[in-house]
């Protein structure tokens, strides 16, 4: 009568049991040594098409994604043979409306104190909305929403991988001229439509790879693994280009907008592995230098290598070759127009690359504007040049007036004034032995916080110049706006003085109006005797050039102040 009550509760227990397996959410299920599967919890399986007591595993495999088959006989059976007592994997799984619904398995092995296989028992969970929800998450951070194609950062990371795999592969780039110039003309939905005729081009022609990327507003990057021969590249990219330049001509009936390629060819050497960012940099560069030297297909290799490393090494050289001690000041003297006498030194910047050699100023200084060097470079000018007084002064016994360009960029800085105050009580020096020498006076009018530190440095006996008067952008606001203490008149306006009346009487009024306001003049370039006269009759106060004085180091400037 026991055994028949204790019976009873048994199955009593195990509906229980099975009704609360049916309230879940999941489904459980358990395999037995014979590849037969129990499922419980009805609600669950009954959206699929299997037997729920004592199916067969091939019923199951039945309704697997035919691309998860094989992933899930390697699971399965990998747990089996290696005795894994817990293993979690995904895949895709057809429903009685024949969709795939994406499904977590959770498989636990049971085995005897012989460590023979008891059953695999586990849980299933529907985790399509999840799934859905990771692509939507994906989608946004590695694709382009415009496009659909991959962005920047999939770029970086497939590189990445391709790169540990030690796979060779070509980056090609490709980039629109002209691009902010059409969308201020056209609008920002023409602009849309031109990137999206230029991704489909590219996809067009790329079939064989789904390795596009838009990595900025106007390029795209195309990654073929294995190296191509130039030849094959030229062919497949200049077909790119022409199907471009037809689809856009037949839209605006004009060539405003051209496709140039930059080609550089990734090797799998891993000792000369490189950072992604420089591979993608390296790119870019190319593809820019091609549309510079109007190339519409340009490879990275001979005179373009040597002409990119270059830019690279100037973006990237001039914090080490401050800390090298690479840069060092030249010196022109600036000279009164009445006597000759030496009244001030113009300093000049100079670089002296280990690597590289004599960089010209022209060539390193919009650089470092671009990428924010001039700020460091411009301290350690005014370091060098400071250093330099003192040197002269406890030489020669009194003073030298030394004048130092400033870049906006650096008067942009909220603690210009301060950093600057600081380096000159460095070397205890008084505001009479700088003078600053800006440039970029259209700037300087629409920017009242740059003015306003000029305004400060003046207040506190420092000259302020401006530099290059007459080479671009000069406006007589500049006068009005900017405490300008001197202005120097650059050598355009110098050599057509003697060609043009008007530009000499034009001088003549600026020296008269500067001399009302007590700015002095300074007439650069000066190379002969008869410049030197017709600057002099103009009445401009100082002058500077070749005809006295070329740029020279320190020390000759400390020999001319000997003799």
């Amino acid at each position: 009568m026991k055994t028949g009550i204790v019976d009873i509760n048994l199955a009593v227990n195990q509906d229980l049991l099975l009704e609360i397996f049916d309230t879940g959410s999941e489904g459980l299920w358990e395999m037995t040594p014979g590849n037969v599967v129990k499922f419980y919890n009805t609600r669950f399986y009954e959206k699929f098409d299997v037997t729920l007591n004592g199916s067969p595993l091939h019923e199951w495999l039945a309704i697997v994604h035919p691309d998860d088959v094989e992933q899930f006989k390697k699971t399965v059976n990998r747990q089996v043979t290696e005795k894994i007592s817990h293993v979690t994997s995904q895949y895709r799984i057809r429903n009685r409306q024949n969709e795939y619904r994406w499904i977590e398995a959770i498989g636990v092995l049971k085995v005897n104190e012989q460590g023979e296989l008891l059953s695999l028992v586990g849980s299933h969970k529907d985790i399509t909305e999840k799934k859905l929800h990771d692509e939507k998450l994906y989608q946004l951070a590695y694709h382009d929403s415009l496009t659909g194609l991959g962005n920047r950062r999939q770029l970086v990371e497939q590189l990445k991988v391709m790169q540990n795999d030690e796979v060779s592969c070509t980056i090609i780039t490709f980039g629109l001229t002209k691009f902010c110039q059409f969308v201020e003309v056209y609008g920002f939905q023409a602009a849309n439509r031109l990137i999206q005729l230029c991704a489909e081009t590219i996809a067009e022609v790329f079939t064989e790879t789904n390795l596009i990327y838009r990595t900025y507003s106007d390029e795209f990057v195309v990654m073929l693994k294995d190296a191509s021969d130039k030849i094959s590249l030229c062919n497949i990219i200049n077909k790119v280009i022409t199907r471009f330049d037809q689809r856009f001509r037949n839209v605006h009936h004009m060539a405003i907008q051209r496709l140039n390629a930059g080609v550089y060819q990734l090797p799998s050497d891993p000792f000369v592995a490189e950072d992604e960012e420089s591979v993608l940099y390296k790119s870019m560069l190319i593809m820019r230098y091609g549309q510079e030297h109007e190339s519409r297909v340009a490879f990275y290799a001979d005179e373009e290598q040597r002409a990119i490393e270059r830019h690279l090494f100037l973006e990237t050289g001039i914090e080490k070759s401050i800390q090298d001690d690479e840069f060092y000041l030249m010196f022109q003297p600036i000279v009164c127009a009445t006597t000759g006498k030496m009244m001030s030194v113009e300093c000049l910047l100079r670089w002296h690359s280990a690597c590289h050699g004599e960089i010209n100023p022209g060539e390193f200084i919009g650089i470092a504007e671009a990428n924010q060097e001039i700020i460091p470079l411009g301290y350690h000018v005014l370091h060098l040049a400071c250093a330099y007084i003192v040197q002269y002064r406890n030489e020669h016994q009194h003073d030298l007036k030394v004048s130092v360009n400033i870049s906006v960029i650096q008067l942009m800085q909220t603690d210009f004034v301060q950093q600057f105050l600081s380096i000159v009580e460095q070397y205890q020096l008084s505001p009479g032995d700088l003078s600053l020498e800006v440039t970029e006076s259209a700037v300087l009018e629409t920017n009242m916080f740059a003015v306003e530190q000029l305004l400060t440095l003046n207040k506190l006996g420092f000259s302020i110049s401006l530099d290059d008067f007459g080479s671009g952008y000069s406006s007589l606001n500049t006068f009005f706006s900017i405490p300008f203490t001197q202005l120097k008149l650059d050598r355009c306006i110098v050599n057509k003085m003697a060609e043009d009346s008007s530009v000499y009487s034009y001088v003549k009024f600026l020296v008269a109006m500067c001399r009302e306001k007590q700015i002095s003049v300074v007439a650069e370039g000066i190379e002969d005797h008869a410049q030197a006269e017709l600057v002099r009759e103009a009445g401009v106060d100082l002058m500077q050039g070749y005809h006295f004085y070329r740029p020279m180091v320190g020390e000759k400037l400390m020999d001319i102040a000997r003799n």
